[in-house]
């Protein structure tokens, strides 16, 4: 017995220790230091399309507004430029790029100047994600250990440390979901404020112009609050504009100036790419040979990638013969193993390794587990609470629209594909916190067990989780033409060997 009291007072040790400040903190700090590690070390370009990015950064660069009326120069690489509709991310890091590149003429030094700007934007996410947690209820150990998990999956700092727009998306969508939890205050205590609703409206459509794939968690924000305002004020609206109308003229001249022209703005920029996009082709993310003609878009290899595909569809040369069980069962494997595994830049043809055993089998497991808890506790662990609904109802809408589209693009070429584990990036921290109180909630108040079960995952995370696939899959051809980050890799790489339980041959 006293053997067992011994332990359970280490575990509940542990436990403190998981809510402090200081974990959290130690948390931010190894990501900083897995992410860093690959952005001196990585070869550009990196592969989830790292210089796609960096090249439309310098073609936006040579322009002081984002209105393009025509295909720029030299753009063809791009696809049709002037159209697409995830374009901020691109004109806004231009910027930035103009000033490096007064001071830094290579190319290495510029990408890896960039590099960091994207960390620091990911690292900005990691800290208003954390701060969306602690609204909607989730204790801080949950909070942190979530965190944790969350950067010791390979894929995300690999994706924090390369040239990518999913990196300003990531801080945006937390933002995002910040502000609705704003509304959602007012709507229950039924004083709905006219600042709040345009911080939000203006935050969202910016997001939008960030990336496209931001339209379904818009989507999911707009159709909770409106149901929530319509529960709320159960179906009567007589004041309700009169009440904003009074708010709004109570707020300071700057905000009553400022906020308008904000909102004006962002909604501008959205419908001139967006809804011009939707007037003119019918689709807010028009095909390319609708914008341009086919010999420009062949410049474009993805679009030319499908274009080929798609003909020898037509001439019956590739069926795609998957059923949609068979289709979904591709799906979440895909998915999963593109989250755990490791893969080089366009050097190597995008050689990818499988993800290792320990962490991606502890992923599965903790999920089937989780999922089961949260089927049980469905009926009371949403009960008054908005913000965990809130959160849920993002990731369903934004984890459907995915499959949707990944399924239309699978009969469009018969080739699979849309099927990144980084597309899931910016709902795993609210899923995971999601199920994680369900879980939680199903073991009981011990924080003894909960501790044991967060140090059991760790460990099986710990052993080739996060920079550790990265370092352990990685030779001289993953890494810059240099001596110093050779050597200090090929060092990292051996000691890993000796700690790292390998998947079987």
């Amino acid at each position: 017995m006293k053997r067992f009291k011994i332990i359970k007072d280490i575990l509940d040790k542990i436990a403190v220790g998981l809510a402090s400040k200081r974990f959290y903190y130690c948390i931010l700090a190894f990501f900083v230091i897995e992410s860093s590690w690959i952005a001196f070390s990585a070869l550009y370009p990196q592969a989830f399309d790292e210089n796609f990015h960096y090249g439309l950064i310098k073609v936006y660069s040579h322009y002081w507004l984002p209105f393009l009326s025509h295909q720029p120069p030299h753009a063809d690489a791009y696809g049709a430029v002037a159209r697409d509709p995830s374009y901020l991310y691109h004109y806004l890091m231009s910027f930035p790029y103009r000033f490096i590149a007064l001071f830094v003429h290579g190319q290495g030094g510029q990408v890896i100047w960039l590099r960091f700007m994207n960390i620091a934007l990911f690292g900005a996410g990691l800290i208003l994600f954390r701060r969306l947690l602690r609204r909607a209820g989730v204790s801080r150990s949950l909070g942190n250990v979530t965190i944790l998990l969350f950067v010791l999956i390979p894929i995300v700092p690999q994706m924090a440390a390369q040239i990518n727009y999913d990196n300003m998306l990531f801080p945006l969508v937390a933002w995002a979901c910040l502000q609705a939890f704003n509304v959602i205050d007012d709507i229950k205590a039924r004083k709905l404020s006219s600042k709040r609703i345009m911080i939000l409206l203006t935050t969202c459509f910016f997001t939008t112009l960030v990336k496209y794939a931001f339209l379904p968690i818009f989507a999911a924000i707009a159709i909770f609050l409106a149901v929530f305002l319509y529960k709320g004020y159960k179906g009567k609206f007589g004041n309700l504009f009169k009440q904003l109308k009074t708010d709004f003229l109570k707020n300071s001249k700057l905000v009553k100036i400022g906020l308008p022209i904000l909102l004006l703005l962002s909604f501008g920029m959205f419908f001139q790419r967006d809804g011009v996009n939707l007037i003119k082709y019918h689709s807010i993310e028009p095909d390319c040979s609708k914008v341009l003609t086919i010999k420009q878009c062949s410049a474009y290899s993805p679009w030319y990638y499908n274009y080929k595909n798609h003909n020898k569809v037509l001439s019956g040369q590739y069926v795609a013969s998957d059923s949609i069980i068979v289709y979904t069962q591709k799906w979440f494997y895909w998915m999963w193993y593109r989250l755990f595994f490791a893969v080089n830049g366009a050097t190597s043809n995008f050689a990818n390794d499988p993800p290792l055993p320990l962490p991606s089998t502890a992923a599965v497991v903790l999920a089937i587990v989780s999922l089961l808890a949260l089927i049980k506790a469905r009926h009371y662990l949403f009960r008054k609470r908005p913000y965990l609904t809130l959160m849920l109802t993002v990731c369903l809408i934004y984890g459907v629209t995915l499959y949707v589209q990944g399924y239309s693009t699978y009969r469009y070429t018969a080739i699979l594909e849309n099927m990144n584990g980084r597309y899931l990036v910016p709902i795993l921290i609210p899923l995971a916190s999601v199920i994680g109180i369900a879980l939680s909630s199903v073991i009981g108040k011990s924080k003894a067990v909960k501790s044991l079960l967060v140090v059991v995952v760790l460990v099986f995370f710990l052993d080739g989780g996060g920079i550790f696939t990265f370092v352990f899959n990685s030779d001289n051809s993953w890494y810059w033409d240099n001596s110093t980050v050779q050597k200090v890799n090929s060092g990292a790489k051996k000691i890993t060997k000796h700690v790292v339980v390998k998947r079987k041959r």
